[in-house]
Order: structure tokens, then C-alpha cells, then sequence
């Protein structure tokens, strides 16, 4: 059966096959509505079986949201597994958070916009004041993040946390990234981070 989806391949997507799929494995995520990503997002749409088949060989599993159109790799195994340390799994946390609240109060069809006046707000108010980042670490975390893909400035800017009205776009991925499915789910994992007792926290990236 692997061999029959490899070779069912035109000759030309065998020779692209493993260089989209190294691309993917690097970057998290995959996305339709991106400049650079969307030829080997629709590769990968068109040939899903032969790409599921090279990543199942290797341990991975292919994700889809058909809503935001993102393709996403996990791992099976804890190896290839990122480890983000707290102050960052924190912020995923936040702007899941944020997503979630503004997805279901505008009813939007599109990705939310925040402020960063709005994300450092909410990260206080999860893990209290006494947390709260300096300049220069949250510039870090924010850019960390947009170079994963879970968040987008506007209008080709910078990220400058000076700014409270800067504005960032949540992309569909901070649903991906955390393995929660319900409001209680995500409330159960800020009650369990906000203590700020553990240094690093394992995620399927």
C-alpha cells in the first residue's frame, strides 16, 4: 500500500515530495491563504494520501482544519515534540483565549484582530501581575510566535509592544497547537499553569 501511493505520483510531485514535506515538518504549519505557503499547501491537498503515507513511515500524523485550511504535523513520539518554556506556553494560552472569546462574540468568518494592549492584559490577568513580562521579553515571545505562525502584525509591521494599539492577527493555528477542545479543557490548563510552578511544558509541534 506505501509503495502504490508513492509511485502513483507524477514523476514531477516525487521530486517535490520530499522537500515539501521537510517544509511543513519545519515551519508547524501549512497555510492556504498565504503568499508563500499556498503552492505546497495545495501540493499537499492534492497528493494527501502519499504525504500522509511518507509522514505515517516517519511517525508524524497530517492535521487538517478544513475551516482555516492549515495543514499541521505531529509527532507520534516525544522526541520531535517542541518544549516551550512557561512564559510561552502561557502566552499560546492567551491568545487561544483571545481567540476563542472574540470568534464567538463577533461570529467572525475571518481570523480575529487584537491589540497588544489586549494580549498584555490578558496575560495579567491569567497569571498575575507579579508576572508580568518586560519589554524586551515579550517582544521575544510575540516574534518566537509569528515565526511558528500562530500570529500575524498588520500591514507588514513590526512587533513593538510599546504600542498598546498595535494590532495582531490570530491565525486558526492557536486552535491546533494546544490539544483542547472545550472552554472547561481551557480553563483547566490556566488554572494548572498560572501557579507559574513548572519551567517547561511539552506541546505537539
Amino acid at each position: 500500500m506505501y509503495l502504490t501511493h508513492l509511485t502513483s505520483l507524477p514523476e514531477k510531485s516525487q521530486r517535490d515530495l520530499p522537500r515539501v514535506i521537510n517544509r511543513l515538518l519545519g515551519q508547524a504549519f501549512l497555510y492556504q491563504d498565504r503568499e508563500d505557503d499556498k503552492d505546497d499547501y495545495y501540493f499537499i491537498h492534492r497528493h494527501r494520501a502519499p504525504c500522509e503515507t511518507v509522514l505515517e513511515l516517519t511517525g508524524f500524523k497530517l492535521l487538517h482544519d478544513d475551516y482555516h485550511r492549515i495543514f499541521q504535523a505531529v509527532s507520534e513520539y516525544s522526541y520531535c515534540r517542541a518544549r516551550y518554556k512557561l512564559d510561552e506556553t502561557l502566552m499560546i494560552l492567551v491568545l487561544r483565549k483571545l481567540y476563542e472569546e472574540h470568534t464567538e462574540r463577533l461570529s467572525l468568518a475571518q481570523d480575529p484582530v487584537v491589540t497588544i494592549g489586549e494580549v498584555r492584559e490578558e496575560y495579567r490577568t491569567i497569571t498575575g501581575k507579579e508576572r508580568d513580562l518586560g519589554v524586551g521579553q515579550y517582544e521575544t515571545l510575540l516574534r518566537h510566535l509569528r515565526t511558528i505562525g500562530l500570529i500575524e502584525t498588520l500591514d507588514g509591521r513590526s512587533i513593538d509592544v510599546r504600542d498598546a494599539e498595535a494590532r495582531l492577527r490570530l491565525r486558526g493555528s492557536v486552535r491546533m497547537i494546544l490539544p483542547i477542545q472545550t472552554v472547561d479543557e481551557l480553563d483547566a490548563w490556566m488554572r494548572k499553569y498560572r501557579t507559574g510552578s513548572e519551567e517547561e511544558v511539552e506541546e505537539s509541534v
